[in-house]
């Protein structure tokens, strides 16, 4: 079917099974990226590194998007940042990462990253 009207667009193209399409998130939305579910520590390979990036606690993150892995577990696009095990100024930003649903939680503080 044709239409004339300038404003039509045609549908997203169907994802196979309807599973496996990336969904968009409306807007980008902050969430919490629970760094200790993320990186898990396993205690018999303790070394202490100075320098490296602080895997524990939460991070500040802005969640993109939500893609499906094959095993149906739901995994979040998100853009968060790390903070250096130093205390040095400014963490490192890591983009449009795949992270778990099980490590991210919603955040209601408005504080941008970076």
């Amino acid at each position: 079917m044709c239409s004339s009207s300038a404003k039509w667009h045609p549908p997203p193209a169907p994802a196979i099974a309807g599973f496996a399409a990336p969904t968009p998130a409306p807007r980008a939305r902050a969430v919490w990226v629970h760094l200790d579910t993320l990186f898990e520590h396993d205690p018999t390979r303790d070394q202490a590194v100075v320098d490296g990036l602080d895997l524990t606690g939460r991070a500040r993150g802005m969640l993109l998007s939500w893609r499906r892995g094959s095993r149906g577990d739901w995994l979040g696009v998100v853009t968060y940042q790390i903070q250096h095990a130093d205390g040095r100024p400014g963490p490192t930003l890591w983009t449009e990462q795949l992270v778990p649903s099980a490590a991210l939680s919603p955040r209601t503080d408005s504080v941008p990253l970076g």
